[in-house]
């Protein structure tokens, strides 16, 4: 009898291993359920997904260590090598049997999560170790709380939040005019305006935007030129003043007589086209009529933002405003400003032995579409190159197609390097998109035939190896990753408030910065001027690994990673 029970005991027991380390040729009866269960037990999930050698070769610490050249080219050899893995990659989760998955700071990524899905603890995570100097857009003040004061160990730590969310005050003022006495900077700015105003529905968009574009750089130059500020712009734009602007213009010498002779256009102008411009640059200035807002723009002395001592300093800057409708009023404020810093930090890349900025920046765009409408199409193509990160955040492809249309969402996935999608999606173009990166593997699947025969000839079929509802119904705070040409995988994703840097922090009572601001640079009034918190010098301490929190998603390292 005990033998029979010694047998049946070790039976079950090798039944148990084979299942828990090979995932099977058959498909699973109840695929969804079978697959939330390997995924929580952190196992294999099935056929099709990456294996253990592929997560070591592609994504682990040697993989971001061959590349590690290109992406830190101002660390030395040794220091690679002894230097934190972060210095030189982000974790973006952890696959099956708890191996990391790292993602180079060279490639781009996106993310789509319905909301309250996780996408802000991640990204938070994300941002908490970043080695770079950080520009983080949000429409809520829980990044800055989750991640400032980390950072502020880093670096200076600036907040623009005109509207006073969360009671965080800003820490400067910026103009958007300074700078524009010099034509290449008012058209790029002007660009910058003009192309954040949602045309939804508008026919020939692109039109209305470059001619509204066209007219406002030179409303910009004269301004700068005569040492106005936008309020004065706002009242050209309105029809008030219609000369003054050609007159500065056609008085001064280089490009700006020919910035007068497009103004001198706008009186031959058909009446509704000149309208449709003129409605097209008073959305972008819109935010002027609140004057909270219209004063975060009127720095004065020692009240603006020095982007390249940003850069320089490795800060951290919070852009964080409230939507009203289908975009943020300040939405034209925020995009020229990341505008300006991504301009600047590729410029500054570029004079760089390697051409490229080292540590390089971090572009967290949360909300993109509505708070910082910037051009991410366009700029995914090569920021990667310029030492510029960007992660795009978005609730599905429909929220991308709705400001950048089907052609300029499909360049943002073409663009990406890894696409996670969280579960609870319900956009099922998305699902499907997903789906179908994720491939086809052979399965054995018994049919029936007619007369109660089996199909012996070919019992393999292709079948999905992430179905659209697979992807809806993942496990929380779980994610399906694909990089590149690599196999899926589903990771489990890292969360801000579980990191131990974290948790330090906030048991020291330093888990939010305190926060320097210059006198008169809070126009919003929220908050009053605080001294800046001295923190001591920045350590490592947070990649060793923890012993007591074996179970939780820190940064530790392995040696299998």
């Amino acid at each position: 009898m005990r033998i029979v029970l010694l047998i049946a005991i070790t039976g079950l027991v090798l039944t148990a291993v084979k299942w828990a380390l090979l995932s099977g040729r058959r498909l699973p009866r109840h695929r969804v359920r079978h697959l939330r269960l390997r995924v929580r037990l952190r196992l294999h999930p099935g056929k099709g997904h990456a294996t253990i050698a592929e997560l070591w070769w592609r994504w682990g610490r040697l993989a971001m260590l061959r590349h590690s050249l290109r992406i830190r080219p101002g660390l030395t050899g040794p220091q690679r090598m002894l230097a934190p893995a972060a210095e030189y990659s982000m974790l973006i989760g952890r696959a099956q049997y708890r191996h990391a998955l790292r993602l180079p700071l060279d490639e781009h990524a996106v993310i789509f999560s319905p909301p309250r899905g996780g996408k802000t603890g991640w990204l938070a995570r994300m941002i908490l170790h970043y080695p770079g100097p950080v520009l983080s857009t949000t429409t809520k003040h829980d990044v800055f709380e989750l991640t400032s004061g980390i950072r502020a160990q880093r670096g200076p730590v600036h907040v623009f939040n005109p509207q006073g969310i969360g009671g965080v005050p800003s820490t400067f003022r910026w103009n958007p005019l300074d700078g524009c006495e010099h034509p290449a900077v008012a058209i790029r700015r002007a660009d910058a305006f003009a192309g954040s105003v949602s045309q939804r529905g508008v026919e020939d968009a692109s039109f209305w935007a470059a001619k509204a574009s066209d007219y406002l750089r030179a409303y910009f130059h004269a301004a700068a030129l005569a040492g106005l500020d936008l309020r004065q712009v706002a009242r050209w734009v309105a029809g008030l003043g219609q000369g003054e602007a050609e007159a500065i213009l056609s008085t001064a010498p280089g490009a700006a007589r020919h910035l007068a002779d497009q103004l001198a256009e706008m009186r031959g102008e058909a009446n509704k086209t000149i309208s449709t411009v003129r409605m097209t640059m008073s959305r972008s200035l819109a935010f002027l009529a609140d004057p909270a807002l219209a004063a975060a723009v009127l720095p004065g002395p020692g009240q603006s933002l020095d982007i390249p001592g940003f850069l320089r300093d490795t800060g951290t800057l919070y852009l964080i405003a409230e939507t009203r409708g289908q975009d943020a009023p300040v939405a034209p404020l925020f995009a020229c400003l990341a505008t300006e810093i991504h301009h600047t930090a590729a410029l500054a890349g570029s004079h760089l032995p390697n051409g490229r900025l080292d540590p390089p920046l971090l572009m967290a765009l949360d909300e993109v579409t509505q708070i910082c409408p910037v051009p991410v199409p366009s700029w995914l193509a090569d920021s990667g190159g310029k030492g510029i990160q960007i992660i795009t955040v978005a609730h599905g492809e429909a929220q991308l197609r709705g400001r950048w249309g089907a052609d300029g969402a499909r360049i943002i996935l073409d663009t990406s390097g890894a696409k996670l999608w969280l579960p609870g999606i319900s956009d099922t173009a998305t699902l499907d998109a997903a789906s179908a990166l994720c491939g086809t593997t052979a399965m054995k699947e018994s049919r029936t035939l007619l007369g109660g025969h089996r199909d012996q000839h070919d019992p393999y079929m292709r079948h999905a190896v992430m179905t659209a509802d697979i992807i809806r119904q993942l496990p929380g705070q779980r994610a399906l990753v694909i990089r590149g040409g690599m196999s899926p995988v589903i990771a489990r994703l890292p969360m801000a408030w579980k990191d131990p840097a974290y948790s330090r922090a906030r048991r020291a009572g330093h888990a939010t910065a305190l926060l320097h601001v210059a006198d008169g640079a809070d126009p919003a009034g929220s908050g009053v001027p605080q001294p800046r918190q001295e923190w001591p010098a920045w350590d490592d301490t947070y990649e060793d690994p923890i012993p007591a929190g074996a179970g939780s998603d820190d940064d530790g390292r392995y040696p299998w990673q």
